[in-house]
């Protein structure tokens, strides 16, 4: 019998957190703030959609009187129509994006256990678990490729294809929270040097919306213990975090280097595939291998949002 454990990994927040202001906080209302005015929404419409009688909360959130815990931060988001995601970056709460990214991890990994697929940590995505229930005893057909994502599952799984010189270099697929999960922790977490695409910004946005939705299904499945304790290398980035002794900019380079690990161990190609997608280029310490300067030989498609949408 294999001991499982509960995937409610995010931390509960209580319905209001009167925290201590900062800048990034600060930063992250007057964000908000515009982007209700540029929906032309009023506070009182935010306050409905958020369950509260009135504005008069939406505005002491607004004027840091009152400071949201992430919970809170990430509802007042999705009720403005903006990414809970992107909110609670812009407001330094990134522990918070930690604890999203791994349930979206379990969420896929749930998934796969359902469809009795095969995670390998380099490759992606093994169906051939799928092929042997569709055979119903029959013999499964040399040609069909293990890697790729069967017509039936495409709703559930993400295939991406990556090229090189030669043509198609290989298939990696992934259950579409594990997927956006790496997508999410590759694009906000550059390493030093790494320059995101310009329209990165907007993919990231799109998607946070997208896997947002998913988290509800996230806090109802169960994984064993060595599942869940994947969440290493984003308990070692975020004990970085509170290191105020050094400088803002060199603590998320120290955290981008462990949630890269992190990505890289859930499944190594995605992660490159990632890498490809989302930066213009690598950062390397001297003269880089050729298997490391993947931008250089290997190429692929700009990610859509829309591609990851579980109901698409």
């Amino acid at each position: 019998m294999v001991e499982t454990v509960s995937t409610r990994r995010i931390r509960p927040s209580p319905p209001v957190t009167r925290g201590r202001q900062n800048l990034e906080n600060w930063r992250a209302m007057k964000w908000l703030e515009a982007e209700i005015k540029e929906r032309r929404l009023s506070l009182r419409e935010v306050a409905r959609r958020m369950g509260y009688p009135n504005a008069t909360r939406i505005r002491e959130y607004l004027d840091q009187r009152i400071v949201p815990g992430p919970a809170v931060l990430g509802n007042l988001a999705m009720a403005i129509g903006v990414s809970p995601i992107e909110a609670l970056w812009l407001a330094g709460r990134r522990e918070a994006i930690f604890d999203y990214l791994h349930a979206l991890y379990q969420l896929g990994w749930a998934w796969m256990r359902t469809d009795r697929l095969h995670l390998d940590q380099t490759s992606g995505a093994v169906f051939i678990g799928h092929h042997i229930v569709s055979a119903r005893g029959n013999q499964i057909h040399r040609e069909v490729d293990l890697s790729a994502v069967p017509d039936e599952l495409r709703h559930r799984y993400h295939q991406a294809d990556v090229y090189n010189y030669g043509g198609l270099f290989r298939h990696v697929a992934l259950p579409k929270p594990m997927a956006c999960a790496i997508l999410l922790a590759i694009g906000l977490f550059p390493r030093r040097g790494e320059r995101v695409h310009q329209q990165g910004r907007t993919f990231i946005q799109e998607l946070g919306f997208i896997a947002v939705r998913m988290l509800p299904a996230a806090e109802r499945v169960t994984v064993p213990h060595e599942v869940a304790g994947m969440r290493r290398p984003l308990k070692s980035a975020e004990e970085i975090l509170p290191f105020r002794f050094y400088p803002r900019a060199m603590r998320l380079a120290v955290v981008g280097e462990y949630v890269h690990a992190w990505a890289d161990f859930v499944c190594k190609n995605y992660a490159d595939y990632a890498r490809i997608a989302l930066y213009e280029c690598g950062a390397f310490v001297g003269e880089p291998q050729e298997f490391e300067n993947i931008w250089e030989w290997q190429r692929t498609a700009f990610p859509m949002a829309g591609d990851f949408d579980t109901k698409a």
